[in-house]
């Protein structure tokens, strides 16, 4: 069942304490996976067995704000391997050499 107050959030009412799951975080998680090389590699990062991270992306198991914060984490770090890598393929077309 969904709450009303927050869109995207899941309550599950089967669940001890009527665990609340969000959607938003799922989907975040499952596509930060993609970038960063997959779900061994975010599992990784997150400190976790790849299994626990399917779960957590099935809704078995909650999200918790830390799991989001190492997420952030290794994108941010993916982000800045790809930065430096553009830089040197810019410099390969600058014909330049890069001194990174």
């Amino acid at each position: 069942m969904s709450s009303a107050r927050t869109p995207g959030v899941i309550a599950n009412a089967s669940r001890k304490n009527g665990a609340v799951r969000d959607a938003r975080r799922m989907a975040a998680l499952e596509r930060a996976a993609e970038i960063v090389g997959g779900q061994a590699a975010l599992a990784d990062a997150l400190g976790i067995a790849t299994r626990q991270l399917r779960q957590k992306i099935s809704a078995e198991r909650p999200i918790h704000d830390e799991d989001v914060r190492l997420a952030i984490g290794a994108l941010s770090a993916r982000a800045r391997q790809a930065d430096e890598l553009a830089a040197r393929l810019t410099s390969l077309i600058d014909g330049q050499e890069s001194n990174q």
